[in-house]
């Protein structure tokens, strides 16, 4: 299959370093009543034992961390979003398509979902990752804003095309108004696959060929020095037969994918930022639970509306 294609922006945007602990997106860091953010694993009081860092910023609810210390990195977080005065609104994360629109009389019920939507300030909306991605939406005229949990299943299930609709019906957004900024998460590089994945989204997608690439692997040191003791051939009946020392690997492009359900929705390219590094990539500055075995952190994709 075709490798995913990049997006056709004219230049890499890259993201601006609001201190060691923040990422912003440069297609939002001019408004001034925004509150946004991508949190990274850094500046925290959290200590994964594999951690190359001095100190985590964890800010999800894990075995191996304490309430106190996930209490007082997302204070930190706050502090350095300057919004500690602004409520935290969070979801119990499903992998569904759900969206809950909150206003001031319903915040502090918590409800599960994938992606929250508000017009009321003085809220942060906060989405939990460490792997998937999260993407942050906002409507520049109406101040409207969005944060979506997007792994593989929230994507198949074209979660943030249905935010920009959601959003487009309850506060008559127009699509030229939208911006959207998709935060760090693992990108085509590190992302493999199965086959069932890679089926649900080929019968997804008719541009399922641009999101999937088969992608060589390197042979372990036994499989090099036996493959003949790797090599399975299947019973005569299949027309093919896989070598399991075969080195290729499929590979999602989720990134890719989430961009072209935003521009299907109606967002131009020039309103997309989508260069985010890769989670797996960056073992010092991201949480990965691919790589790490599910031994690992949570990040966090903020976003609300400063009462000015």
């Amino acid at each position: 299959m075709k490798k995913a294609s990049p997006p056709q922006s004219a230049k890499r945007r890259t993201a601006v370093n609001r201190s060691e602990m923040l990422l912003l997106s440069p297609i939002l860091a001019d408004l001034k009543w925004l509150v946004h953010g991508f949190s990274t694993r850094r500046g925290g009081v959290s200590k994964l034992a594999t951690s190359l860092n001095r100190g985590d910023l964890n800010l999800g609810k894990v075995s191996w961390d304490s309430p106190r210390n996930v209490a007082e990195n997302r204070r930190r977080l706050s502090a350095e979003l300057g919004a500690v005065d602004m409520t935290q609104v969070a979801l119990r994360q499903i992998h569904s398509d759900l969206i809950r629109v909150i206003d001031s009389s319903d915040h502090s019920i918590p409800k599960s979902g994938d992606a929250l939507i508000t017009d009321r300030p003085n809220l942060l909306l906060s989405i939990l990752a460490a792997d998937c991605l999260p993407i942050l939406l906002v409507d520049v005229k109406l101040r409207v804003v969005a944060a979506l949990h997007c792994g593989w299943r929230g994507t198949a299930k074209r979660l943030a095309e249905k935010a920009v609709g959601r959003m487009r019906m309850l506060f008559g957004s127009r699509q030229r108004d939208l911006r959207a900024a998709i935060g760090p998460g693992i990108r085509a590089c590190c992302y493999k696959i199965g086959q069932e994945v890679a089926e649900i989204f080929a019968g997804q997608f008719p541009y399922a060929e641009q999101l999937l690439s088969w992608r060589n692997e390197p042979l372990n040191p036994l499989e090099e020095k036996y493959p003949r003791l790797f090599k399975t051939y299947k019973s005569p009946h299949y027309k093919t037969f896989h070598e399991p020392n075969d080195t290729q690997q499929m590979h999602l492009d989720l990134v890719a994918a989430n961009v072209s359900q935003l521009r299907e929705a109606g967002l131009s390219e020039a309103r997309i930022w989508a260069d985010a590094p890769c989670t797996s990539c960056h073992p010092k500055l991201f949480f990965s639970h691919r790589r790490d075995d599910g031994k690992t952190g949570r990040m966090m994709g903020v976003i609300g509306i400063r009462n000015l």
